[in-house]
């Protein structure tokens, strides 16, 4: 039996993710037709202006050593109030889409993951979830191939690991694979994540304390076009997630997708 598979994107709706999301990703490895593969979307309600500013202050100082201390004490005292109640969301099957009652800010973002983990487990039979970011391109086919791999009875919780060459480690949030019973230990468990960092680093302090290691997974980082021209035809037969994350302004991660889909294709 084949195991199925669904890739979430987590999308922001402000720039420069929209642009990417639609002229890199959509133009290029979403359009790819995969057997038991499907891609949604899925995002937080409008964040009000005030509440964006705040989070950009936020996110700008918190790792400054005098005021990121300070803050990170006032984030203990905050995050102690966020409501573990999953929050409400809807799912529009006209544009893959799944839009979660929660605003998009850096102590809420496991508000939107958790969910997405429980619209899956209620609406899905996928045997296993692939979550990614705006600045991800996916060989679906790649993908799939490794979930095989994978027996879908276990408590698969994989992907790149962080921090690199540490004893404690978790999956980069930039892709998390996770099989249907993992998904389900989370969302039974939920009332012990924590809100006071990172999703993926908080999301593996919760599967530590389960007893679920993670999995290493590679992934190949794509900073400029000219990185896309250096790689190997066996990366790009091999490989499944190619991170295309510009550090220049503009961001440049729509023309690496398309130069990468260009290479991918002509193989």
């Amino acid at each position: 039996m084949t195991n199925s598979l669904l890739v979430a994107v987590s999308q922001g709706n402000t720039e420069p993710w929209l642009t990417i999301w639609k002229e890199g990703q959509e133009k290029t490895w979403i359009k790819s037709k995969v057997r038991n593969v499907d891609v949604i979307h899925f995002k937080s309600k409008s964040t009000p202006s005030i509440i964006q500013e705040i989070d950009r202050f936020h996110e700008k100082n918190r790792y400054k050593k005098r005021i990121g201390l300070w803050q990170g004490r006032i984030d203990k005292i905050i995050t102690k109030t966020i409501s573990h109640r999953i929050p409400k969301y809807s799912f529009s099957y006209e544009n893959s889409l799944l839009t979660v009652n929660s605003w998009s800010t850096y102590q809420l973002q496991g508000r939107r993951f958790i969910a997405l983990y429980d619209w899956f487990i209620r609406q899905t039979d996928y045997e296993f979830l692939f979550t990614t970011n705006t600045s991800s391109y996916i060989n679906k086919k790649n993908l799939s191939n490794l979930i095989q791999k994978f027996d879908n009875r276990d408590l698969i919780y994989a992907g790149y690991l962080l921090p690199e060459d540490q004893k404690q480690q978790f999956v980069s949030g930039a892709g998390t694979l996770l099989s249907r019973g993992c998904i389900e230990l989370i969302v039974d468990n939920w009332d012990k994540f924590k809100f006071n960092t990172l999703e993926d680093v908080s999301h593996g302090e919760l599967m530590r304390e389960l007893c679920v290691t993670p999995i290493p997974l590679s992934r190949v980082e794509l900073a400029s076009i000219d990185a896309v021209a250096d790689l190997s035809s066996s990366v790009l037969t091999e490989e499944f997630h190619f991170r295309c994350k510009s550090p220049a302004v503009p961001r440049e991660d729509v023309q690496i997708m398309t130069q990468l889909h260009l290479r991918v294709n002509n193989l």
